[in-house]
Protein backbone atom coordinates (compact mmCIF):
# COMPACT_ATOMS: atom_id res chain seq x y z
CA UNK A 1 0.00 0.00 0.00
CA UNK A 2 1.30 3.44 -0.95
CA UNK A 3 1.73 5.73 2.03
CA UNK A 4 1.09 9.43 2.07
CA UNK A 5 3.62 11.84 3.53
CA UNK A 6 1.29 12.26 6.50
CA UNK A 7 1.20 8.46 6.98
CA UNK A 8 4.99 8.40 7.06
CA UNK A 9 5.11 11.24 9.59
CA UNK A 10 2.52 9.47 11.74
CA UNK A 11 4.69 6.35 11.63
CA UNK A 12 7.62 8.39 12.94
CA UNK A 13 5.40 9.59 15.79
CA UNK A 14 4.34 6.01 16.53
CA UNK A 15 7.98 4.93 16.56
CA UNK A 16 8.72 7.81 18.94
CA UNK A 17 5.94 6.67 21.29
CA UNK A 18 7.23 3.09 21.10
CA UNK A 19 10.76 4.30 21.86
CA UNK A 20 9.52 6.25 24.91
CA UNK A 21 7.58 3.22 26.13
CA UNK A 22 10.81 1.18 25.88
CA UNK A 23 12.70 3.79 27.96
CA UNK A 24 14.78 4.85 24.96
CA UNK A 25 15.91 1.35 24.05
CA UNK A 26 16.03 0.78 20.31
CA UNK A 27 14.73 -2.74 19.83
CA UNK A 28 15.13 -4.79 16.67
CA UNK A 29 11.47 -4.04 15.88
CA UNK A 30 12.01 -0.27 16.25
CA UNK A 31 15.17 -0.52 14.14
CA UNK A 32 13.21 -2.38 11.45
CA UNK A 33 10.33 0.15 11.56
CA UNK A 34 12.81 3.05 11.32
CA UNK A 35 14.50 1.48 8.30
CA UNK A 36 11.16 0.91 6.55
CA UNK A 37 9.96 4.42 7.36
CA UNK A 38 13.24 6.00 6.18
CA UNK A 39 12.92 4.06 2.93
CA UNK A 40 9.29 5.16 2.55
CA UNK A 41 10.27 8.79 3.24
CA UNK A 42 13.11 8.66 0.70
CA UNK A 43 10.81 7.21 -1.95
CA UNK A 44 8.12 9.80 -1.18
CA UNK A 45 10.64 12.68 -1.35
CA UNK A 46 11.92 11.37 -4.71
CA UNK A 47 8.35 11.15 -5.99
CA UNK A 48 7.51 14.67 -4.80
CA UNK A 49 10.65 16.08 -6.41
CA UNK A 50 9.95 14.32 -9.71
CA UNK A 51 6.39 15.63 -9.71
CA UNK A 52 7.62 19.10 -8.75
CA UNK A 53 10.03 19.07 -11.71
CA UNK A 54 7.25 17.88 -14.01
CA UNK A 55 5.06 20.78 -12.86
CA UNK A 56 7.93 23.21 -13.37
CA UNK A 57 8.35 22.02 -16.95
CA UNK A 58 4.60 22.29 -17.48
CA UNK A 59 4.71 25.87 -16.17
CA UNK A 60 7.61 26.72 -18.51
CA UNK A 61 5.74 25.15 -21.43
CA UNK A 62 2.62 27.17 -20.64
CA UNK A 63 4.73 30.32 -20.38
CA UNK A 64 6.17 29.63 -23.83
CA UNK A 65 2.61 29.25 -25.14
CA UNK A 66 1.67 32.55 -23.46
CA UNK A 67 4.63 34.22 -25.15
CA UNK A 68 3.67 32.69 -28.49
CA UNK A 69 0.05 33.82 -28.23
CA UNK A 70 1.02 37.26 -26.91
CA UNK A 71 3.24 37.76 -29.97
CA UNK A 72 0.46 36.51 -32.20
CA UNK A 73 -2.07 38.86 -30.54
CA UNK A 74 0.31 41.80 -31.00
CA UNK A 75 0.66 40.97 -34.70
CA UNK A 76 -3.14 40.91 -35.02
CA UNK A 77 -3.53 44.14 -33.03
CA UNK A 78 -0.91 45.83 -35.23
CA UNK A 79 -2.69 44.57 -38.35
CA UNK A 80 -5.93 46.13 -37.10
CA UNK A 81 -4.16 49.46 -36.50
CA UNK A 82 -2.61 49.36 -39.97
CA UNK A 83 -5.98 48.59 -41.58
CA UNK A 84 -7.62 51.47 -39.70
CA UNK A 85 -4.77 53.78 -40.69
CA UNK A 86 -5.15 52.79 -44.36
CA UNK A 87 -8.89 53.48 -44.19
CA UNK A 88 -8.23 56.92 -42.64
CA UNK A 89 -5.64 57.70 -45.33
CA UNK A 90 -8.04 56.62 -48.06
CA UNK A 91 -10.74 58.90 -46.67
CA UNK A 92 -8.30 61.83 -46.41
CA UNK A 93 -6.94 61.30 -49.92
CA UNK A 94 -10.47 61.24 -51.34
CA UNK A 95 -11.41 64.22 -49.14
CA UNK A 96 -14.21 62.31 -47.44
CA UNK A 97 -14.76 62.97 -43.74
CA UNK A 98 -17.77 60.64 -43.76
CA UNK A 99 -18.62 57.57 -45.78
CA UNK A 100 -21.85 55.60 -45.48
CA UNK A 101 -22.02 52.03 -46.75
CA UNK A 102 -24.75 49.40 -46.56
CA UNK A 103 -23.17 47.97 -43.39
CA UNK A 104 -21.22 50.75 -41.68
CA UNK A 105 -20.88 54.49 -41.26
CA UNK A 106 -17.29 55.80 -41.31
CA UNK A 107 -16.10 59.17 -40.09
CA UNK A 108 -12.73 60.56 -39.11
CA UNK A 109 -12.40 61.66 -35.52
CA UNK A 110 -9.48 63.29 -33.76
CA UNK A 111 -8.23 62.35 -30.32
CA UNK A 112 -5.65 64.05 -28.16
CA UNK A 113 -2.87 62.27 -26.33
CA UNK A 114 -1.04 64.08 -23.56
CA UNK A 115 2.65 63.52 -22.93
CA UNK A 116 4.92 65.22 -20.42
CA UNK A 117 8.27 66.50 -21.63
CA UNK A 118 10.10 65.76 -18.37
CA UNK A 119 13.23 67.62 -19.49
CA UNK A 120 11.25 70.87 -19.34
CA UNK A 121 9.96 70.22 -15.81
CA UNK A 122 12.04 72.04 -13.21
CA UNK A 123 11.67 71.54 -9.44
CA UNK A 124 9.28 74.48 -9.13
CA UNK A 125 6.89 73.11 -11.77
CA UNK A 126 7.08 69.60 -10.26
CA UNK A 127 6.26 70.93 -6.78
CA UNK A 128 3.37 72.95 -8.20
CA UNK A 129 1.93 69.90 -10.00
CA UNK A 130 2.20 67.84 -6.80
CA UNK A 131 0.61 70.64 -4.73
CA UNK A 132 -2.30 70.94 -7.19
CA UNK A 133 -2.89 67.16 -7.12
CA UNK A 134 -1.78 66.74 -10.74
CA UNK A 135 1.25 64.62 -9.87
CA UNK A 136 2.53 62.56 -7.00
CA UNK A 137 5.91 62.32 -5.38
CA UNK A 138 6.66 58.58 -5.33
CA UNK A 139 9.09 57.07 -2.85
CA UNK A 140 10.62 53.74 -3.85
CA UNK A 141 13.03 52.04 -1.50
CA UNK A 142 16.02 50.21 -2.98
CA UNK A 143 15.64 46.86 -1.19
CA UNK A 144 18.90 45.45 -2.56
CA UNK A 145 20.88 48.33 -1.05
CA UNK A 146 18.92 48.18 2.22
CA UNK A 147 19.61 44.42 2.46
CA UNK A 148 23.29 45.04 1.84
CA UNK A 149 23.50 47.78 4.48
CA UNK A 150 21.62 45.92 7.25
CA UNK A 151 22.77 42.38 6.45
CA UNK A 152 25.31 42.19 9.27
CA UNK A 153 23.90 44.69 11.74
CA UNK A 154 20.78 45.24 13.78
CA UNK A 155 17.90 46.36 11.60
CA UNK A 156 15.86 49.48 12.41
CA UNK A 157 12.26 49.11 13.57
CA UNK A 158 10.92 50.27 10.18
CA UNK A 159 12.53 47.27 8.45
CA UNK A 160 10.78 43.89 8.70
CA UNK A 161 12.82 40.86 7.75
CA UNK A 162 10.90 37.67 7.02
CA UNK A 163 12.61 34.31 6.98
CA UNK A 164 11.29 31.57 4.73
CA UNK A 165 12.42 27.98 4.47
CA UNK A 166 13.31 26.67 1.05
CA UNK A 167 14.28 23.28 -0.27
CA UNK A 168 17.69 22.81 -1.83
CA UNK A 169 17.78 19.76 -4.11
CA UNK A 170 20.96 18.39 -5.59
Amino acid sequence: MKKTLNDILQNYQSIEVELIENNGEITDQIEKELHINESDLSNKMDGYEKFSRYLKHQSEYLKSLEDHYNKRRKVIDNSILKLKDRMIQAMKITDNNKIKTDEFNFSIGTSKRYKIDEEKLNDEIQESLIKDGLAENVFKANLAEIKSKYKNQESPDWLNIEENDFLRVS
